[in-house]
């Protein structure tokens, strides 16, 4: 698929002009991966946000950080989430768990072919993986607070939306500083 799109790419520009050089450097068989697993990805945090969020729903459950704040006595924050729950971002931090999970293997696997289960090699993999998602998991939080309860967007929308945001930062997180390629030396012989 990939040796497809980079002919129909190259038919149209030129390999040496500016958008040929683009084209080069973008449509690769690691950035086709990553939009492949990111799509999967972003399906199974959608899945389980939306399954959480109507099963919160129809359990009245307002929210751990609603029932915080009304426990606290904290008047104004309380009625910040009175009208719409903070249920959504309980929807958003469980979806991010089984998304996270899912989007490891898959990058570590497929996308990046980083076969190392060394335990020295997968522990860093998967502490870097988590401390970069962990990152883009408080952009998330703040971007569907900012959308659903201050803007009043439709949760699903405003999660699709913060989606597209939360890719691109994981996969410069990912390419840059998780799944590094090796260079000969001691690391590559961990890589067997």
């Amino acid at each position: 698929m990939i040796d497809f799109l980079r002919k129909i790419a190259f038919k149209i520009f030129k390999p040496e002009s500016f958008f040929g050089r683009v084209a080069d450097k973008i449509l690769t068989r690691e950035i086709f991966m990553y939009l492949v697993f990111g799509v999967a990805t972003t399906v199974v945090n959608l899945a389980v946000f939306y399954l959480c969020n109507r099963a919160f729903e129809a359990a009245g459950w307002n929210g751990v950080l609603g029932n915080y704040f009304v426990r606290k006595g904290w008047v104004k924050a309380a009625e910040l989430f009175s009208s719409k729950g903070s249920e959504y971002l309980d929807s958003t931090l469980i979806a991010w768990v089984a998304g996270v999970l899912f989007a490891f293997f898959t990058n570590k696997l497929f996308v990046f072919e980083s076969k190392s289960w060394a335990p020295s090699v997968a522990a860093k993999e998967f502490s870097g993986f988590v401390g970069a998602r962990t990152f883009s998991l408080f952009v998330e939080l703040l971007c569907m607070f900012l959308f659903v309860t201050i803007c009043n967007m439709n949760d699903l929308l405003a999660k699709i939306i913060v989606g597209v945001i939360v890719v691109v930062l994981n996969y410069v997180f990912s390419k840059l500083l998780i799944f590094k390629k090796q260079k000969d030396g001691p690391a590559s012989s961990e890589q067997a």
